[in-house]
């Protein structure tokens, strides 16, 4: 007798419901395969209109300095050749300025006012008596304008085959008569122009193009004999505008076919030089990433229907039999137990089932467990909160500190002899907010602000957290440079990958070694994957060594990817790397490493130089107390901490501003509100109870649309806020700040143009 519930009815369900997210996963595929192939293609034609504005750029300047090095070498042979002098010895001096001109020149030669040779560096298979040139349009143009004349590109009659060149004529004038005595000329192999064979290494089908300003082509690499003369176009209203003498634009070239075409206006010379790289290039590239990902879609595909397929034949009837078993268990048969023994997961799930009431215990202490791990990351969590919440009170304080001590030093004369003791005051205020800002490291709650930092420095100021991190058991070794290596970064997100590299080190040595943290600078080649870009040159460099267990190769492919781990489960959550790899890859670095398994692991930081300009805006004169009483401004100062609050708005009054005060974000709108006139800038907390900086900042921006911006924090507790300061594009000051580094970014701020 059958089950109340049919079968047929549940595997055809379970049928249903296999094969759909198949259907969904083929779907998805070919729409992301799709996306991709669209994205890949705007950007390779992007890519490619650049490269072809680019190498028109290139290849007219190229033009221009062989016309200018033609020119200056054919008013020196002017000079130099003497007409009435024999030929023979006039082919000798050619011959000698032939060999060793810096142009690849086809020929140098000297003609009469008739177009016969006076000499020439080489002569055809005729002979002298071969040397006939009054028929070409580069002689008879420099004989009627009487000046530098550029020939058209044309078939020699020296060099072999149809060997095309390019020629320049210059006529030779007495300076008394003001008559023409000769003409000098040289002319080039186009073959053996740079630009030329710049172009012939391209992609296939690229072609470079010279016209004259009417569009008669001077010369094609393509097709030559059949385009030289002819008129040159491109689909109108896409680069046929020569008003700017150079632009880039899609179209179709006059032979037919569709190219991305660069064009750029000469200098010495009337022409407008093309540089056409074919639209069907870049369909290649997007083509082969699109079968890529169509091919791995199908397979993909067709992998989950066939496992869904045979799933359906292989679930149905147990889970039938396991749903008739829980049914009786749940009834009060304690003794039922399944009879399904099969040897994949639901013979696991079955095995599993019959056990449930002798393995209670096991699962309640496994329960337990869990929910002491889970207590444990909460705990976590609330001490990075806890450290955080810590770090925002010590930063008012020591904010207020600084400011009252750096308002009382300044009162003082140069010989006071309470100005020792305020100096002292404000060493230990600095000290205090190192350790602030250390503890920001741990909670990752520290407002990022990239500027120039000294990787010794960095090393430096962590030291001693480093030693305790490593522990008892292990030794760290650090090596500094010798000279400050100056890269542009955030400190707090540098000390955090610092300490997240040894704490890896650390737990790769489980039986204790030596760490070794070396700071450097790095000569790198050309082509280094240790560093960014391809172009080589000096980066900062910091690597951290360990001698432990090392990782395998495959292993070593994926540590920075997120969430990956080789620690045991709950001892690590595969973020540390990630998270140092991304901090790294957004400051221009790279993050690598090398390993050999029982040998070792050594891990490569590297960062481009500040350059002297980034690293002198850091180094201000601080101004002298006078000049802190010529500004002038309105400045709405928001801060929830009243001794914060008071000091910065004396600072500032004191400097001459005028200030208004409030203590949270609906008070500062009300003083908004209330005030007759327009406030120059809203200085505002980041973290503030009831409503953050961020907000307020919108709030004002939407009643008084431009208005300045500078944010002050140096903690904030959610992510969010976090994402507004930095997406906003405003500077934030961190606490506690000096006197100075307030008035330098009120200063900047209030001049600054008014927020878009």
């Amino acid at each position: 007798m059958s089950h109340p519930n049919q079968p047929k009815p549940v595997h055809r369900r379970l049928r249903t419901r296999l094969l759909m997210p198949a259907i969904i996963v083929a779907v998805c595929l070919v729409a992301f395969a799709g996306l991709r192939a669209w994205q890949l293609r705007r950007a390779q034609e992007q890519l490619q209109l650049s490269r072809a504005l680019q190498q028109a750029v290139v290849s007219a300047r190229s033009l221009d300095a062989v016309v200018a090095e033609t020119r200056l070498l054919l008013v020196s042979l002017g000079e130099l050749l003497d007409p009435t002098a024999r030929p023979e010895e006039t082919d000798a001096v050619l011959r000698r300025i032939f060999l060793a001109a810096p142009v690849p020149y086809a020929n140098l030669w000297v003609a009469d006012t008739a177009g016969h040779s006076l000499g020439a560096a080489r002569y055809s298979a005729a002979g002298r008596a071969g040397f006939a040139i009054a028929d070409r349009g580069y002689f008879r143009r420099a004989m009627k304008e009487r000046k530098f004349a550029i020939g058209e590109v044309v078939a020699s009659r020296t060099l072999p085959g149809r060997t095309r060149v390019l020629t320049f004529a210059l006529p030779v004038i007495d300076s008394i008569s003001q008559r023409i005595t000769s003409v000098v000329g040289a002319s080039i192999e186009v073959d053996s122009l740079d630009v030329v064979r710049t172009v012939r290494a391209m992609p296939a089908g690229t072609v470079l193009t010279i016209s004259d300003s009417s569009g008669t082509i001077v010369y094609r690499t393509l097709d030559t004999d059949n385009w030289i003369n002819r008129r040159f176009a491109i689909s109108k209203g896409i680069v046929d505008d020569f008003v700017d003498g150079q632009g880039a634009g899609r179209g179709q070239s006059a032979d037919g076919t569709y190219r991305l075409t660069g064009y750029r206006r000469m200098a010495r010379a009337p022409w407008i030089v093309y540089i056409g790289i074919p639209v069907e290039y870049t369909l290649d590239v997007v083509r082969d990433g699109f079968i890529r990902d169509l091919v791995i879609g199908t397979f993909i595909t067709l992998l989950i229907l066939f496992l869904g397929y045979r799933s359906t034949l292989g679930v149905v009837t147990p889970i039938e039999s396991l749903t008739a078993d829980a049914r009786a268990i749940a009834e009060g048969d304690a003794q039922r137990r399944s009879l399904v023994t099969s040897n994949d997961e639901i013979g696991d799930l079955a095995r599993a089932f019959n056990t449930m009431a002798d393995t209670v215990d096991q699962r309640s202490a496994a329960l337990q467990a869990s929910q002491e791990q889970l207590l444990h990351v909460q705990k976590m969590e609330a001490l990075g909160s806890f450290a955080g919440g810590i770090a925002h009170d010590f930063n008012n304080y020591l904010a207020a500190i600084i400011a009252y001590a750096e308002l009382a030093r300044q009162s003082l004369d140069e010989q006071h002899p309470a100005r020792t003791d305020v100096d002292d005051v404000l060493s230990a205020a600095a000290r205090a907010s190192e350790l602030t800002r250390q503890i920001l490291v741990f909670s990752r709650r520290q407002i990022v602000e990239r500027s120039p930092v000294d990787l010794n420095a960095v090393v430096d100021g962590i030291e001693r957290m480093l030693v305790r991190l490593v522990g008892d058991e292990r030794a760290l070794e650090i090596e500094y440079a010798d000279a400050p290596v100056t890269v542009i970064a955030d400190r707090g997100q540098l000390e955090q990958v610092v300490v997240n590299l040894i704490a890896n080190a650390r737990d790769a040595m489980p039986d204790g070694g030596i760490i070794t943290l070396r700071v450097a600078c790095l000569q790198a080649a050309a082509g280094d994957p240790r560093v960014p870009g391809a172009t080589g040159g000096v980066f900062g460099h910091l690597v951290v060594e360990d001698h432990g267990v090392g990782i395998p190769p495959d292993t070593l492919l994926q540590i920075f990817d997120p969430f990956f781990s080789t620690k045991a489960r709950g001892q690590g959550t595969g973020m540390g790397l990630a998270i140092a790899y991304s901090i790294i890859e957004q400051s221009g670095g790279v993050l690598s490493a090398t390993s050999t398994v029982g040998a070792g692991t050594s891990v490569s930081l590297v960062l481009p130089l500040a350059d002297d300009a980034q690293i002198e805006a850091t180094r201000r004169v601080e101004p002298s107390p006078a000049a802190y009483t010529a500004r002038h401004g309105r400045i709405l100062l928001v801060e929830d901490n009243a001794a914060v609050r008071t000091s910065a708005e004396r600072i500032l009054r004191n400097a001459g501003y005028t200030v208004v005060s409030a203590a949270d974000g609906p008070s500062a709108l009300q003083q908004l509100a209330l005030s007759p006139e327009q406030f120059d800038l809203l200085l505002t907390d980041v973290v503030m109870p009831g409503m953050s900086g961020s907000a307020l900042a919108r709030a004002v921006q939407e009643r008084h649309p431009g208005s300045r911006l500078l944010y002050m924090s140096g903690y904030a507790d959610d992510a969010s806020v976090l994402d507004a300061v930095a997406s906003s594009g405003v500077r934030c000051i961190a606490k506690p700040f000096t006197m100075r580094t307030l008035l330098e970014a009120t200063d900047e701020a209030i001049t600054q143009p008014p927020l878009a």
